[in-house]
């Protein structure tokens, strides 16, 4: 009986631990990089920076902003029920400026977040 108690409190620890290690990654809170939620892996560190534009079409910004250099991830979402793109990029290889003007040139920037 002791031997089955052991290994059920085991199993049970393994799924606990894991579900803290999945939930810390989530949130980012237990390693210095963030595990967004397509599992797609951004490190936090010097030059990497972050932009929100509000768009009319998420899709269509992500596919805008996808092919440019110096763009490293991009997650497509809503904030206050409007289309974002939170886009994570390399500054010294592209602007946020660039990035306006490519959303513009196919219609569908609205606004700048910087954050």
């Amino acid at each position: 009986m002791r031997k089955k108690s052991s290994i059920l409190w085991l199993s049970v620890g393994v799924i606990v631990l894991f579900g803290i290690i999945h939930y810390g990654l989530g949130t980012g809170s237990l390693l210095p990089f963030m595990l967004t939620g397509n599992g797609s892996v951004v490190a936090q560190e010097a030059g990497t920076a972050k932009v929100v534009f509000v768009v009319h079409c998420y899709d269509e910004g992500k596919d805008t902003l996808k092919v440019m250099k110096g763009i490293l991830k991009i997650d497509r979402g809503f904030r206050h029920f409007r289309e974002i793109n939170t886009v994570y990029y390399d500054p010294n290889v592209i602007t946020v400026e660039e990035m306006e003007k490519a959303l513009k040139s196919v219609g569908t920037y609205k606004e700048t977040i910087r954050e």
